[in-house]
């Protein structure tokens, strides 16, 4: 008999450790491994907190291959702390609130609002896009939003921001 309560206790702590392991969207972007890149950049703005907090976010996530497009210079340039405010709005202009899956903009053009103001076209109705970047992997879902992997880095209006 004792043998069977041990092995239910096994059991129960095993269920237990597994839904006390929340996945933000930070952690399910590290164990996606292809944004390497973005990471270091959300720290380097400051964003991994906002990213790890309740939500619900959406992120269009650009890969490190979709870095690569962009010339090195800049990419070295924004991540340098007096551009931290450029590399936050670079980051904004991927991230909505709210969780918005595939299933919402599937066939559909859509006009999206992201957290750095922008106005950016979402249009489904053949080859998903975002700003002209392709959506290449949808519905990565974490505890607190979803991924959608797309093929470029998306670049908004820095007029707003002082040098």
């Amino acid at each position: 008999m004792s043998r069977k309560w041990a092995v239910l206790a096994v059991l129960v702590s095993g269920l237990w450790a597994g839904a006390v392991q929340a996945r933000n969207l930070v952690d399910t972007a590290k164990d996606a491994g292809s944004f390497k890149q973005l990471l270091q950049a959300l720290e380097v703005a400051g964003l991994n907190e906002v990213l790890m907090a309740e939500g619900p976010y959406t992120i269009f996530a650009p890969t490190d291959e979709a870095f690569l497009k962009l010339p090195k210079a800049a990419v070295t340039d924004l991540m340098q702390p007096h551009n931290r405010d450029k590399l936050n709005k670079l980051l904004r202009h991927h991230m909505l609130g709210g969780l918005v899956l595939s299933r919402d903009y599937a066939g559909k053009r859509l006009e999206a609002i992201p957290l750095a103001g922008d106005a950016i076209l979402l249009d489904a109705r053949t080859q998903p896009k975002i700003a002209g970047a392709k959506i290449v992997r949808s519905d990565l879902i974490a505890d607190n939003g979803v991924i959608h992997v797309i093929d470029t880095v998306l670049i908004p209006s820095f007029d707003d921001i002082k040098e």
